[in-house]
């Protein structure tokens, strides 16, 4: 699918929830789009091994902020953020709905409940 045709039909996607499910609908979309292309991409690049994770807290004006089970982790993170920047928005061209160009990524060190 070319980039214009997955354009059109992202922004379609986009007005469709807008009208089924209010305003909000097609930023809830992006961003699952990006979480779903982060979990994709920390598979592949196989830095999602238990018992490390991360996960996409926020989109941010195009800074996707992520949280880091562990510091050693999140030091790589940052240490390999341009290639994962690009490997994301990679993977997220041609979804319906992945409207976010991701330039920037905010890593912090947290801990998941439960």
């Amino acid at each position: 699918m070319s980039r214009r045709r997955s354009t059109a039909a992202g922004a379609a996607v986009g007005q469709a929830l807008a009208a089924r499910m209010g305003p909000g609908a097609a930023e809830q979309l992006a961003v699952a789009q990006v979480r779903l292309a982060w979990n994709e991409v920390m598979e592949q690049s196989r830095l999602a091994r238990a018992p490390l994770w991360s996960r996409v807290l926020r989109v941010t004006g195009g800074t996707v902020h992520v949280e880091a089970s562990d510091p050693m982790l999140a030091q790589e993170l940052s240490l390999r953020r341009e290639a994962l920047l690009w490997a994301v928005n990679e993977r997220m061209k041609g979804r319906p709905g992945a409207t976010i160009v991701l330039l920037g990524l905010a890593v912090s060190v947290g801990h998941r409940d439960g």
